[in-house]
């Protein structure tokens, strides 16, 4: 939990220390949404073969009355499917999920209810008398670093806020470009999560998806808003915009990590990319998931020059250029998010995950 650089993945670590020390099969954590009726999850962990939703669902207060009154008065329930006594709504999900057993408690952050752990059993075994009084200790120390990550999120919007003013220089000068990058930034996201990349390289990935295309700063306007096809010439002068980027922003230490991707996110897999002809795996992973997820964009965007694609037309056509243009694993796993998932808001469709083995 020391170790999560955002909420998500504060929360996928108390699933995770909770697990362990009640032996369960796995573990979820709920926030409440700001409305206060709805819980969505937002962690989780599991052991081995064990399984929850990889996608967040969200439940209704009014339809789960024994959550209701856990966040009202920090009661603990053990449910058992089999004890026709227990609340009739939680028994049909935990057997739904594929469990025996649950165990439910109660997240406070300075007094106010935030939300739920629920720990799963497969076997229809008790949880002892002292486990929910473990799990809101576990809690408190989540509830520390909930308070110190609010504060670091706020600290490094003011970062972002000055990386936004960047690009609203480039937006000026490419109408498209601020719509455009805030999409590659939530696919990436998405992308990232699901490929389990650690917290640190998501960080870099945000920012470098984020500015991957601020070197076009440096191009000349004839170039860069061109209504018909580039040159040779004018394509050599377009090519330098991810070098000019990487030059443009390596005095910047924040922005540090993520220069790898601003400066190769347009190499190929089969190395006949730039600036440097990386191929395969030496491209930087991150530099790998925007590619593909800027690719993506480029074909469901409309251009003044074409229509958008479908989801499913863009799907073919990374798929056809996966091994070749786009990383075979980054493009086939874009294709299974966004034709399960769509392609807005993927990142907070996701629960973060951190598993026991």
């Amino acid at each position: 939990m020391q170790e999560a650089v955002d909420l998500p993945d504060l929360f996928a670590g108390l699933a995770r220390a909770v697990l362990r020390m009640v032996h369960a099969d796995a573990c979820s954590v709920s926030l409440l949404d700001d409305d206060g009726h709805t819980l969505r999850d937002v962690g989780a962990s599991v052991l081995g073969e064990s399984r929850l939703a990889r996608v967040a669902s969200e439940r209704r207060l009014s339809d789960f009355p024994l959550i209701k009154e856990i966040l009202e008065s920090d009661s603990g329930a053990d449910i058992s499917i089999s004890d026709k006594g227990d609340d009739p709504a939680h028994r049909k999900l935990v057997a739904q999920l594929g469990y025996s057993r649950a165990l439910i408690c109660r997240i406070t952050v300075e007094g106010e209810a935030i939300g739920i752990v629920e720990v799963f059993r497969v076997a229809d075994r008790g949880f002892r008398s002292d486990d929910p009084e473990q799990i809101r200790m576990l809690a408190s120390f989540a509830a520390n670093s909930y308070t110190r990550l609010r504060l670091a999120s706020k600290l490094e919007a003011h970062y972002t806020e000055t990386l936004g003013a960047i690009a609203s220089a480039l937006e000026a000068k490419d109408p498209y470009t601020q719509e455009h990058t805030n999409r590659i930034r939530d696919l990436a996201m998405g992308l990232g999560i699901a490929m389990q990349i650690p917290g640190e390289m998501r960080r870099s990935l945000s920012l470098g998806a984020i500015l991957h295309d601020v070197g076009k700063i440096g191009v000349s306007d004839s170039v860069l808003l061109k209504p018909g096809p580039l040159t040779d010439l004018e394509w050599e002068v377009m090519r330098q915009h991810p070098t000019i980027g990487e030059k443009m922003l390596v005095g910047v230490e924040f922005v540090r990590p993520a220069l790898p991707i601003i400066r190769n996110h347009h190499e190929r897999w089969d190395g006949g990319g730039y600036p440097d002809r990386l191929e395969g795996e030496d491209i930087p992973i991150g530099a790998r998931i925007v590619a593909v997820c800027d690719a993506f964009d480029a074909m469901t965007s409309d251009r003044p020059y074409r229509k958008a694609l479908s989801i499913e037309q863009a799907s073919e056509e990374l798929l056809k250029h996966a091994g070749t243009q786009f990383d075979p694993a980054c493009a086939a796993l874009l294709v299974d998010v966004v034709s399960s998932l769509g392609d807005e808001n993927v990142e907070e469709k996701f629960v973060r995950y951190d598993n026991v083995g």
